[in-house]
């Protein structure tokens, strides 16, 4: 794989726009002011990835102050992130979105970027890498609570969702969840736009690509969305297939799945 940043060719800032167009409406909307200040800020670490030369992903990073204990993570997410890009002092590689182009997707292209991503820190002589993890496959089980999800793990004790389980096994740890990584507060017209079809009254919607409902407040003319996201630290090394514990990573990470039982619900007659 060839990484080129918009240091190297600002005119690769097209071809970066076109691949994270082709995600959810509502999401490429709600971030690209993010992903505009990122390139902004440290253009050096915007970079679009290619198989030959074929672009098939992009990588937007930047850099920050982490002292590698999950306290010290941002406690906001993605938002805090983005407003400390490139702060005084900063010791650490932070990506906070990997986005593999449509076409390219399905055969193993972002576990290849996941790989690769230390090296980049390397390469820009910094101490650490902290990686923002988005599982998108979450998108499928939208009512899951986020810890109880990001602790479903499979027969071999790693997690379930594939973005998770990549980062796990290539030695990415939990280092803290955030509840409220990206928030957005849009108008009632514009989640209409977003889910395609009328709001009649205030509740909770579930909009296509989105990993937990909406809750629109329709005499408020507001929707509010306030996805979570996991930190997870780059450990260097690879992950056997087995003897590993996600689950307790996740707890040391302050995430709790918190009860697995369900309340039986009977039918009153």
């Amino acid at each position: 794989m060839r990484w080129l940043s918009l240091t190297d060719d600002r005119e690769l800032a097209t071809t970066a726009q076109a691949i994270e167009r082709d995600v959810p409406v509502f999401l490429d909307e709600l971030t690209r002011a993010h992903r505009t200040h990122l390139a902004d800020v440290a253009p050096g670490l915007s970079w679009v990835v290619h198989e030959e030369e074929l672009p098939v992903a992009t990588v937007r990073a930047t850099t920050l102050r982490w002292d590698g204990t999950s306290d010290g993570a941002p406690a906001a997410g993605a938002g805090e992130a983005v407003a400390r890009a490139g702060e005084d002092g900063a010791d650490t590689l932070a990506v906070l979105d990997v986005t593999v182009a449509f076409g390219a997707r399905g055969r193993g292209v972002g576990h290849a970027v996941l790989a690769e991503l230390d090296a980049r820190r390397r390469e820009q002589e910094l101490a650490r890498t902290l990686v923002l993890l988005r599982p998108h496959r979450k998108a499928d089980y939208p009512l899951i609570p986020f810890d109880r999800y990001v602790s479903f793990v499979a027969d071999d004790g790693a997690p379930v969702d594939p973005w998770l389980r990549s980062a796990w096994r290539l030695g990415y740890c939990p280092v803290r969840g955030v509840q409220r990584s990206l928030q957005a507060h849009a108008d009632v017209a514009s989640w209409e736009r977003w889910l395609g079809l009328a709001v009649p009254g205030s509740g909770p919607y579930l909009v296509d690509g989105a990993i937990k409902p909406v809750v629109i407040e329709v005499e408020r003319d507001e929707g509010r969305y306030r996805e979570p996201h996991l930190w997870a630290g780059a450990s260097g090394q690879p992950r056997p297939p087995d003897g590993e514990d996600w689950i307790a990573a996740l707890a040391a990470a302050g995430v709790i799945a918190g009860e697995r039982s369900h309340r039986e619900v009977r039918r009153v007659r």
